[in-house]
């Protein structure tokens, strides 16, 4: 976990002192001292309803928490059970995500981190024979309950020292061990009062302190290799749910608690980092974009499911079939597509071995992966199955693009300070490292963007293919962010906005400051175009549509507002 300062800095969150615990209020307050100009910011994975201390004096967290949010507008919760009984009934797979990972956790704590738990265990068991209330504990009863307790913590950390602990990680603590004794039963009440007694402690021994701090460094890297780099690639009922950050269990989001959150950066943190793509994202936001398509056609999804599982039938060469390995990869190509064979076997190789289902890093299943090899090159030659893949994929890839738009719009408005990875002001169809690590054409944008700066809204849409919209649209916001810093400034405030009409959820508004409002479409597969009457009450004056120099007052359309251009952004000003 590491704060990236504005001037490249990198220090760590916390000093490599395993010895002891830190308190990082104190060590952000020097970093403060050191920099007090600079911004801070902490590359922490937030769980749902995690928040950054309030009281570490820092500008924000690297954005993967409004990734997790953005990212969840683009899909549908009302086809859930639909989306659910279709990857189970395919894959034959759980849907417990909450035991999966669970049970990863476990795997990870005992596999990959062996080493750090025993040691763990045995410190735990010095301390408990220290009193004679606890000196009966067997090691064994004290390794299980400390093992069960890391794999149950709901967040990466917590954050508590030898003198002190906040009543937030306390309640983190006693819920993990409340779950950990529901699921293992058979370990002793004690071995589980023990760890709770001792992680909840208020002042810490020396060798307790030890103990705990070494603890809060362990189950962040548990969480990690156990959900990031192993669940996320065998729960796959919705692939673009799978992300740095986000919970694979949830399938869309309120516009209500979406503008919660938003209001809640524009509280407490107005310089949070806002990003949609980094180094480390399982898939690039284009891509989530268009897989996210699928919550809105989850009967049309199922149907091409398995008439491309009987097309690719034969693909399998009479070998074992892995249909949680075929889920994948159809998922892959519908939010890839186009996508070449070795690309698109270095990926599932990849996810394949991260899974740790039949094969893996450690100890590779060359005959499984041969398998799985030549099943994803027979399919990639199918000409049928491509003919079929192209038609289904055909109608989502504008749906997606306008999503993209969307999501780019709000995140260049709302409160913070706006994130772009290398390569993604273009359509980017990358996959997680290393494919998003590829060359990226920078001569080609170079072209693109002294071209779109001479284009307007109607000849910019009439080259989508290569990305110039958005190019177009970043441009056109960073040049109005410079030109008019006020208008994004901290006291530049998010205000909700609601329309009206028959698909009134299918409309996000927003207003920020006095002179902005930005407007977005969401989940319009789900009305086919068709905006009825819906409409966007606007407040008073003049306002002027930035991309297509159209003015409105009073009221606006969806018509009006998305005829010329996806999305839309109005500024109040005279005519």
């Amino acid at each position: 976990m590491v704060p990236m300062m504005a001037s490249t800095l990198a220090l760590p969150i916390i000093p490599r002192r395993p010895d002891r615990a830190v308190d990082p209020l104190a060590y952000f307050r020097r970093l403060r001292e050191l920099l007090p100009q600079g911004r801070i910011y902490v590359e922490k994975i937030l769980e749902t309803e995690e928040r950054l201390p309030p009281s570490w004096p820092i500008d924000g967290s690297v954005g993967y928490d409004f990734l997790a949010k953005v990212n969840r507008l683009w899909m549908s919760d009302q086809h859930i059970d639909k989306l659910t009984a279709t990857y189970a009934d395919f894959t034959g797979h759980s849907v417990d995500l909450g035991a999966l990972i669970r049970e990863k956790k476990e795997y990870i704590v005992g596999y990959a981190f062996a080493y750090d738990h025993q040691r763990l265990s045995r410190i735990a068991t010095e301390v408990a024979r220290q009193s004679y209330q606890t000196r009966d504990l067997s090691p064994r009863q004290l390794r299980d309950a400390l093992a069960q307790v890391t794999a149950a913590l709901g967040v990466y950390r917590t954050y508590r020292t030898a003198s002190e602990i906040s009543e937030a990680d306390r309640n983190l603590v006693a819920e993990a061990v409340r779950s950990s004794r529901f699921v293992r039963s058979d370990i002793e009440g004690p071995a589980f009062d023990f760890m709770l007694a001792l992680l909840s402690k208020e002042q810490l021994s020396e060798q307790e302190s030890v103990l705990v701090s070494q603890w809060q460094q362990l189950t962040p890297a548990v969480m990690a290799k156990g959900v990031e780099d192993t669940t996320f690639y065998c729960f796959d009922r919705l692939l673009s749910c799978n992300e740095v950050g986000a919970q694979a269990s949830l399938i869309g989001i309120s516009s209500d608690k979406f503008h919660e959150y938003c209001l809640y950066l524009s509280e407490h943190w107005p310089r949070n980092q806002l990003t949609t793509s980094t180094h480390d994202t399982k898939r690039s936001e284009d891509v989530r974009t268009r897989i996210s398509l699928l919550s809105e056609i989850a009967e049309r999804w199922a149907e091409a499911l398995h008439q491309w599982s009987r097309m690719n039938e034969g693909a399998w060469n009479n070998r074992t079939q892995d249909r949680h390995a075929e889920y994948l990869l159809y998922q892959t190509l519908v939010g890839a597509w186009p996508i070449d064979a070795a690309r698109c076997w270095q990926y599932m190789l990849k996810a394949c071995r991260e899974a740790k289902l039949r094969t893996s890093w450690q100890e590779p299943n060359t005959g499984y992966e041969e398998n799985i090899k030549g099943f994803v090159e027979r399919v990639l030659q199918n000409e049928e199955f491509l003919r079929s893949l192209a038609e289904f994929v055909e109608p989502l890839v504008q749906p997606g693009r306008i999503n993209s738009l969307a999501q780019t719009l709000i995140k260049l408005v709302i409160p913070g300070m706006p994130d772009f990875y290398q390569g993604t002001e273009l359509w980017d169809l990358s996959l997680v490292d290393p494919d998003n690590r590829r060359p990226v054409d920078y001569h080609q944008r170079m072209v693109l963007l002294d071209r779109c700066r001479s284009l307007g809204a109607t000849e910019v849409l009439e080259d989508w293919d290569s990305g110039l919209p958005k190019l177009w649209l970043i441009d056109r916001l960073l040049s109005l962010r410079a030109a008019c810093p006020q208008e994004f400034s901290e006291e530049s405030r998010y205000q909700p906005l609601v329309a009206q009409g028959a698909h009134l959820g299918n409309l996000l508004a927003f207003r920020r400051g006095e002179n902005l409002i930005a407007v977005v479409p969401r989940l319009t597969l789900s009305i086919t175009g068709q905006w009825e009457d819906t409409r966007l009450p606007l407040p008073s004056g003049t306002w002027r549509n930035i991309f297509t120099d159209e003015t409105l007052s009073v009221s606006a359309t969806a018509h009006e507002l998305f005829g010329s251009f996806p999305v839309a952004l109005l500024r109040k000003g005279p005519v």
